[in-house]
């Protein structure tokens, strides 16, 4: 007992100091948050126009900052409709940004206040018709993040209006269904899932619209979903899924997307079958059916055949 005392001791006197001075929790990196407003600005002009236009952004973050205020083009080269910031040698015939003047370009903003941006656009005599992108990105500078506890490991971030432009003249709208698919030509169960990858091959974004219908093999509409609209830059493509609900389904069913897209209505159409069929349920009941069908067979069989006795031959009198 004696050797166990200094333990005991020792034990009691750390429970006491964790009590009494509990351990602080660690200061995780503080997020620096920016609101632009609007995220998005859509204009149209001739050649040769001015426009001038006002845009916001917002500090929500707990103290003063600083901001770099920056046009940069951007193009869209995935499926997902993801901008990413590019110099002018890169977007080509669908910049923007040279053509953009923001001011101020500098921004001292106290904390949960908002601020105005003037945008001049001036678009040159020669400007190609159709789309032209741009972003408004709000950079937080370094040496502007005042009042920010631990701001040196600030989390920061880049935000901004996208500019898309519509330079008014004669453009060629396309679009393309350029894949059009189920998850699973034959399967025993639903869900199924549905995608489709609208394709833009024109000179200006558009979003379609239009819906998809299931109908099975009686000609019943099953299922109807509209086509989320989503904007599509030019050369760029989106997915749209959708998801044909329920377990239980059995026989051909058909998916029929019915879209258009642009000033112009471009058709886009698509057709497809895929098969549902539960087999082991399927299997089941048919094995049952059989064995019902064997049963009363074989009770027919063996049920005994009742046969009426002859009548014996009847003696004719004979008459003496």
């Amino acid at each position: 007992m004696k050797k166990l005392l200094p333990l005991i001791t020792f034990i009691i006197f750390i429970t006491i100091i964790t009590v009494i001075f509990p351990p602080k929790a660690a200061k995780g990196q503080e997020s620096i948050t920016i609101t632009a407003i609007p995220p998005r600005l859509e204009l149209s002009a001739l050649p040769g126009a001015t426009l001038q236009e006002t845009i916001k952004v917002r500090n929500e973050s707990a103290g003063e900052m600083a901001f770099d205020v920056q046009a940069t083009d951007f193009i869209v080269n995935n499926n997902q409709g993801t901008p990413i910031s590019v110099d002018e040698t890169v977007s080509g015939r669908w910049s923007l940004a040279s053509w953009i003047t923001a001011s101020p370009k500098k921004i001292l903003l106290p904390p949960q206040q908002t601020t105005i941006i003037n945008l001049l656009i001036s678009l040159p005599k020669n400007a190609l018709a159709g789309g032209h992108y741009a972003m408004i990105t709000y950079n937080p500078n370094a040496e502007g993040l005042l009042g920010i506890q631990g701001s040196g490991s600030a989390i920061t971030q880049k935000v901004g209006t996208l500019v898309y432009l519509n330079v008014i003249g004669d453009v060629v709208e396309a679009a393309n269904l350029k894949e059009f698919k189920t998850s699973q030509f034959f399967s025993y169960y639903g869900p199924i899932s549905i995608s489709a990858e609208i394709e833009n091959l024109g000179d200006i974004h558009f979003a379609p619209k239009g819906q998809l219908t299931i109908t099975n093999l009686l000609g019943k509409t099953v299922f109807s979903g509209q086509l989320e609209e989503k904007n599509i830059f030019p050369f760029a493509s989106r997915l749209y899924d959708w998801e044909f609900p329920g377990k239980y389904h059995l026989g051909r069913y058909q998916a029929k997307l019915t879209a258009s897209a642009g000033n112009t209505q471009i058709p886009i159409n698509g057709l497809i079958y895929f098969w549902i069929v539960p087999v082991k349920e399927l299997a089941a009941v048919l094995i049952v059916l059989a064995i019902i069908i064997l049963l009363l067979a074989l009770k027919k069989k063996k049920k005994p055949t009742t046969t009426e006795p002859e009548p014996l031959p009847q003696e004719t009198p004979v008459i003496e």
